[in-house]
């Protein structure tokens, strides 16, 4: 499963980067031929850019390779060490609890509302439904990580044995 979820991770995440290379490239091609620009790419790129934020996150989760300071926790052993990975950990998901709970707020507003995106009328909660789905997400991959953690196995291809997501 995990190998499951790490593709359609990194899949999704090359479609987002891509979609919005793509379109950008595509207005600009457009504002220098035609002096014109396309109203709808902005819409586009800015709620891509949405879920590929969300799913970098969580792929950085997975892969170790977010930014922390992690000093105090290389200094400690043991229980210390131990403590510190949970208390980081229980933090990151507290974040990511958070986010979901607001983020379904907005999703069941926008539904409830009928909201579409200004230029292509798409649901805009089919964009905002990134806030749920990458906490969700978020959450999975902070348990996995601090597990192996906690068993002193690596926690990505960016890290050391035994490292924490601190």
């Amino acid at each position: 499963m995990d190998r499951a979820l790490t593709a359609v991770e990194n899949g999704l995440a090359a479609l987002a980067f891509a979609t919005i290379t793509s379109v950008a490239f595509v207005n600009v091609l457009s504002r220098y031929f035609l002096d014109a620009s396309l109203a709808f790419t902005t819409e586009i790129m800015i709620n891509v850019a949405v879920w590929l934020t969300m799913l970098g996150a969580v792929i950085g989760l997975r892969e170790g390779s977010h930014l922390g300071f992690t000093l105090l926790q290389e200094k400690l052993r043991g229980r210390a060490k131990q403590a510190v990975t949970i208390l980081v950990s229980l933090a990151i998901i507290v974040f990511f609890l958070v986010l979901a709970r607001y983020g379904w707020d907005q999703v069941a507003s926008q539904l409830n509302s009928g909201r579409a995106t200004p230029a292509m009328r798409l649901p805009q909660w089919i964009f905002t439904l990134a806030l749920p789905v990458g906490s969700a997400l978020g959450i999975l991959r902070t348990v996995q990580v601090t597990v192996r953690s906690l068993r002193g196995q690596s926690t990505g291809a960016n890290t050391t044995e035994g490292q924490a997501i601190a």
